[in-house]
């Protein structure tokens, strides 16, 4: 049974969190490629360092590896929305004007649901953001067929998700398997601005970009007890390289002369590379979580590269700890609360004017149960460093906070007796 008043606050939570949606974080970095990719799952590894792909729950939802929700109490209705504040400030001889030195936003970033039907079948949906790109500079473009240069102004947002179907099986006590279907897509808008130096009027060519393409991942967790005290988990996924197909609507215009208006033609857009990533947990006395990940991508046989930089093979490294407060109950054992810290460490797949772009950060996390109601709040808070001011580039100093509301419920039976 599902409090209604509660659910349906929720749901009222969330559709105005989308109404604050405003993309106003920039970063000249989301120009190349797909965009900026998320890292994060806005679940409980957010304030460990984003690391997780061993852990599960009885009653959180783990979504970087689809193989945990096999782990999730039967009979249950789980239920996760989460936003996100980010502030950035920048640095570089690039940066002119001081009052363009910082961006600041609040999006929503995913709601997920889950349900556990059978004892060994798990199955989750949801929507959760896939990579954004939001950028505006001005630069010098080259003259075809000619030594000449001229300023120009580029400028260009817009997002990738992905919208998930996951259905996870427990095949042993000690193992589980999952995979997760998504569906990416999302809309792109370039402009490239040209100044009227070499003609008479402002040359302006506009494109809209819409993506579309199914993504598979794959993933497996083991978790065995060592001793009284300790137990083990592992856990690995694989995401299959992906072609991202597009449509592209282009539009020109000379000064207010439209030389081509509403031209449609379809072209892969990107394409995303084999992903592996692995991970292990130990968890002391059922209290102390330590977690660590690693995860590849190898975007250098993709040969994609332009005039002063290159797509090459990129790696991160995460890992966290946690702390959990554990109440007994009718030889229950009940969580209360948890807090986290972590860290990152990502070499970026963008390599620019010989210099590979990479992402450091750390972590801390707090969350609570609210007791009889099914209401659980995680928070995370994240501060790192992307990108240098070596060669002419730009470096990125952010300052992020996320919120994540969790419930659950029972979904099928209201003679269930329920204990938290």
């Amino acid at each position: 049974m599902i409090r209604r008043p509660i659910f349906f606050c929720l749901m009222g939570c969330f559709f105005s969190v989308i109404k604050m949606h405003a993309q106003n974080n920039t970063s000249p970095y989301s120009m190349i490629g797909i965009g900026d990719i998320e890292k994060s799952m806005f679940d409980r590894t957010s304030g460990m360092g984003h690391a997780g792909l061993a852990l599960s729950s009885n009653r959180f939802l783990f979504q970087g590896n689809p193989a945990s929700y096999a782990k999730l109490d039967e009979h249950f209705f789980y239920f996760e929305v989460a936003t996100r504040y980010k502030s950035i400030s920048y640095s570089g001889a690039p940066i002119t004007d001081p009052a363009q030195s910082f961006s600041a936003d609040m999006q929503f970033k995913k709601i997920a649901l889950a349900i556990k039907p059978k004892k060994h079948w798990a199955i989750s949906v949801g929507l959760m953001p896939f990579s954004t790109s939001n950028y505006s500079f001005y630069g010098n473009k080259n003259i075809q067929g000619s030594n000449l240069t001229t300023s120009a102004y580029y400028e260009g947002t817009g997002s990738t998700n992905q919208f998930y179907v996951a259905n996870s099986f427990e095949i042993t006590k000690n193992l589980s398997v999952g995979l997760q279907t998504s569906y990416l897509f999302g809309q792109l808008q370039e402009t490239e601005t040209i100044a009227g130096n070499i003609s008479d009027s402002v040359l302006s060519t506009n494109r809209n970009i819409f993506i579309g393409n199914p993504y598979l991942k794959l993933g497996i967790q083991y978790k065995t007890k060592i001793n009284k005290q300790w137990d083990l988990a592992l856990g690995a996924t694989i995401s299959n390289k992906t072609r991202l197909k597009a449509d592209y609507n282009l539009l020109v215009k000379d000064g207010t002369s439209i030389l081509v208006n509403n031209e449609y033609y379809k072209s892969d857009y990107f394409t995303i590379p084999v992903t592996y990533a692995g991970g292990i947990a130990a968890t002391y006395q059922n209290t102390f979580t330590f977690a660590l990940d690693y995860n590849y991508q190898g975007w250098s046989s993709l040969n994609y590269k332009g005039i002063s930089y290159s797509l090459v093979n990129s790696q991160k490294i995460a890992a966290g700890v946690e702390y959990s407060k554990k109440l007994s109950y009718l030889n229950q054992s009940f969580e209360k609360y948890f807090f986290q810290g972590g860290f990152f460490y990502n070499n970026s797949y963008l390599r620019i004017a010989g210099q590979q772009l990479t992402d450091v950060g750390a972590t801390i996390g707090a969350g609570v149960q609210l007791a009889r109601s099914g209401l659980g709040l995680q928070g995370a808070l994240e501060i790192g460093t992307r990108g240098t001011t070596n060669n002419g580039l730009i470096k990125e100093k952010y300052t992020q906070f996320n919120i994540t509301i969790s419930y659950r419920d029972f979904w099928l039976s209201r003679k269930m007796k329920k204990y938290d």
